[in-house]
């Protein structure tokens, strides 16, 4: 038997998903394939990426990795021309911010509220642990590479 509030908590982390796969969906404008979502424990390891915190019906964080150069080549697809490197990092925390934005978005409409935190960069060789879980989705983009989003959950 589940109490009330893990059936909540099981709400809030199907609208989480469900929120950021079609936040994704509507900012980055390429061609994809999402794998099948997967639940782990695991600590993640991180050479570059963004990260944003959540606050409010639930604490956690987003984040979304990938190779530079998928970030630099979303960039282009987004806006049309190529990024020049040092406007890398700046990029990679707005495409955060827009993705964090629309899946803030979709949980209110689902009656969860949340705030989002100013966008993280992580470059170089980063451990994350201390949340409870991880909901993590690898996106496959056409002709550029593979992304993963994870959904970092401290309940």
């Amino acid at each position: 038997m589940t109490s009330s509030n893990e059936v909540n908590i099981n709400e809030i982390i199907k609208e989480l998903y469900n929120g950021s796969v079609q936040s994704i969906k509507n900012v980055v404008p390429v061609g994809h394939q999402f794998d099948a979502p997967k639940l782990t424990t695991d600590p993640l390891f991180v050479k570059y990426g963004v990260l944003i915190g959540y606050s409010g019906s639930f604490k956690g964080d987003l984040l979304i990795q990938a190779n530079p150069q998928v970030f630099s080549s979303i960039g282009e697809a987004l806006y049309g021309m190529q990024l020049p490197e040092e406007m890398l990092d700046s990029f990679s925390g707005e495409l955060g911010n827009m993705v964090a934005g629309g899946l803030s978005t979709h949980l209110a409409t689902a009656g969860i509220e949340t705030d989002i935190t100013h966008p993280t960069i992580i470059s170089g060789d980063a451990k994350l642990s201390g949340f409870k879980r991880v909901l993590e989705v690898k996106i496959q983009y056409e002709n550029i590479g593979n992304m993963t989003m994870s959904l970092l959950l401290n309940h």
